[in-house]
Formats: structure tokens, C-alpha cells, sequence
């Protein structure tokens, strides 16, 4: 159904200093707090979006751990029973339902129907590894991070 790569995308800092469109373009993605995630599928204009808001955000591959991780953080949707909408859509359970996702068989706004759009996490156990105010290119933890952002979403989970 849907061959685009999935991201998980984390908001990483909050809204100081912040000007009204980017903040918008945030509130579009649904990351309308620090430590907030949001999962999306890598198109063209998601790209654009993220290097958009890049000094605010993080962002990299998901894998299936990852999104059975933010699956046990996600709140469900008002009057939806995850069990019974799982069953519905022929799914065993979570880790069913991420392997179907990073396969392509589901597509994302199968999870807009289960859980709440943003994934409400903690900060970070340890702390950031780098500023939060400097890319990933300087020591930092802002933009693409590709397979380091599994070690951030285990701290954050």
C-alpha cells in the first residue's frame, strides 16, 4: 500500500524565540509540545516540512522496536479499544501491526484511527547527548539522525 520509508520525528525544544510559522508548521505535524513524536511516512513533502523546522526537531528511520515502543506510550483515540481495532484490522497485536507498517501492507493513517496523533514522551533518561541548540554535524541533536534516533527514543520511552 504504502512503499515510503517510515520516520519517527521528536520535537526537541520548546517554543522560545520560536516565530508564528514555524511554530505553525509544527502544530501542522502535531508536535505542539517538547518531547512530543509524531510518526510520518519520508515523502518529498515531508522532507521539506523537516528541514523547515530542523532547529526544532529530530528525526530518523523507524524500525519495528521503535514503533512497538511508541505504540506502549500512545494514548488510544477517545471510545477506541486498541484490542478490538486491532482484531479488526487482522493484526495479532502491536508488534503485528509495526511489522505490517515498516512493511508497506499499512499505511500511517491506519494509527490516527488507534492512537492519538502525537506520542507523549518523557525527557530524555540521561539527559540529551549534545545540545539540543546545535545539529547533529556539531555535536548536537538537532536534525537527521538516522539509526541514533532508536538510542534517543529508548531514553525517552
Amino acid at each position: 500500500m504504502n512503499k515510503a520509508p517510515l520516520i519517527v520525528v521528536i520535537r526537541v525544544r520548546g517554543p522560545w524565540g520560536m516565530d508564528a510559522e514555524t511554530e505553525q508548521t509544527l502544530r501542522m505535524l502535531h508536535l505542539k509540545r517538547s518531547n512530543h513524536a509524531v510518526v510520518l511516512p519520508l515523502n518529498p513533502s515531508v522532507r521539506g516540512v523537516l528541514n523547515k523546522v530542523g532547529s526544532y526537531i529530530t528525526w530518523g528511520e523507524a524500525t519495528q522496536d521503535m514503533l512497538v515502543m511508541l505504540f506502549k506510550r500512545g494514548d488510544p483515540q477517545p471510545g477506541v479499544k486498541v484490542e478490538e481495532e486491532l482484531k479488526r484490522l487482522g493484526v495479532a497485536g502491536l508488534k503485528e501491526l509495526a511489522k505490517k507498517l515498516c512493511d508497506g501492507e499499512l499505511g500511517v493513517d491506519v494509527l490516527r484511527k488507534i492512537f492519538k496523533p502525537a506520542f507523549r514522551l518523557h525527557p530524555p533518561r540521561g539527559g540529551f547527548k549534545g545540545s539540543i541548540k546545535r545539529p547533529i554535524s556539531q555535536k548536537g541533536v538537532l536534525g537527521y539522525a538516522g539509526e541514533k534516533i532508536g538510542r534517543l527514543l529508548e531514553a525517552m520511552c
